[in-house]
């Protein structure tokens, strides 16, 4: 679980209109390997993008559960 604080929306949102040579990172907390492990990666894509993950996603769990049951 992570234990640093929820910042508004509007906080990321002003971060964006701050050019890259002018951004404090000084507000930025340390960071831990743990943290790294177990960060979560974004990845931008679109809605019919998105759709086809879960499919494959989905499929595949099945696809793994039958596997389960009936072993080669």
């Amino acid at each position: 679980m992570n234990s640093r604080p929820v910042k508004p929306k509007e906080y990321f949102t002003k971060l964006f209109d701050i050019p890259e040579g002018e951004i404090d990172y000084a507000d930025s907390p340390p960071t831990t390997m743990a943290e790294w492990e177990d960060a979560e990666v974004l990845l931008p894509v679109t809605a019919d993008e998105f759709r086809a993950l879960k499919e494959f996603i989905l499929n595949r769990r099945q696809q793994d559960a039958k596997d389960q049951h009936h072993p080669a």
